[in-house]
């Protein structure tokens, strides 16, 4: 190699270097930035709300628990009877397999229990499913409005519905009657202010169910 080649070949690598360092320092100089969706406030609801117009609830004392129960008995249309407890003085209202009681002259939108006997041979969970369906269809033809179920077990439900304007809450149990073909239902229906006396009068009443 001659001079003036190796000449020609240092000054190359060296403006190279200069170069790759140049184009580093450019990059280390500038900042990346990453583009990012920042959130927007919504102006109005995505969906649809429904309005209601609920009227306010009777003022009659609420529902307490531990009322004084008494014996009842009464007979469903295929001949099976069935006993429970229920509440003392409350009056007796209904026929055949459903009978409900209630404080007489008290607002129909207080407090409630019906109490029922079917004969069929449907599971206990086939007939809580079917009654809350019920409840569904009650509101699709509205007869109902705001069906709501709160909680749902093996035997039973809590939901909340308006009907005529009133918030009502519904706590029903069903029982199966072991050595029979035949199944009892009972409910407590009340307002929000119930609801201490509902779940007591479920318990008590559904616990006192027996086939004679």
């Amino acid at each position: 190699m001659t001079a003036r080649t190796l000449g020609i070949a240092l000054v190359l690598a060296v403006a190279g270097a200069a170069g790759g360092y140049a184009v580093g320092a450019v990059n280390a100089d500038e900042p990346r930035t990453i583009s990012m969706a920042m959130p927007v406030p919504a102006a109005s609801p995505s969906y649809p709300v429904n309005e209601y117009d609920v009227q306010p609830d009777p003022d009659d004392p609420a529902l307490e628990p531990g009322l004084p129960l008494v014996a009842a008995r009464f007979r469903a249309s295929a001949g099976y009877a069935l006993r429970a407890s229920v509440p003392e003085g409350w009056a007796k209202g209904g026929d055949g397999s459903m009978r409900t009681f209630a404080i007489p002259g008290a607002n129909s939108n207080t407090y409630r229990l019906r109490i029922g006997i079917f004969t069929d041979r449907q599971s206990v969970g086939v007939k809580r499913s079917a009654r809350i369906g019920a409840l569904e269809s009650a509101e699709d033809d509205d007869e109902m409005q705001n069906v709501v179920v709160e909680d749902e077990a093996d035997d039973g439900f809590v939901a909340t519905y308006l009907q005529n304007g009133y918030r009502r809450v519904t706590m029903e149990r069903f029982v199966d009657l072991g050595r029979t073909s035949a199944y009892a239902t009972v409910a407590v229906v009340g307002r929000e202010t119930d609801r201490a006396g509902m779940a007591d009068l479920l318990e008590r009443v559904s616990a006192s169910l027996r086939v004679p």
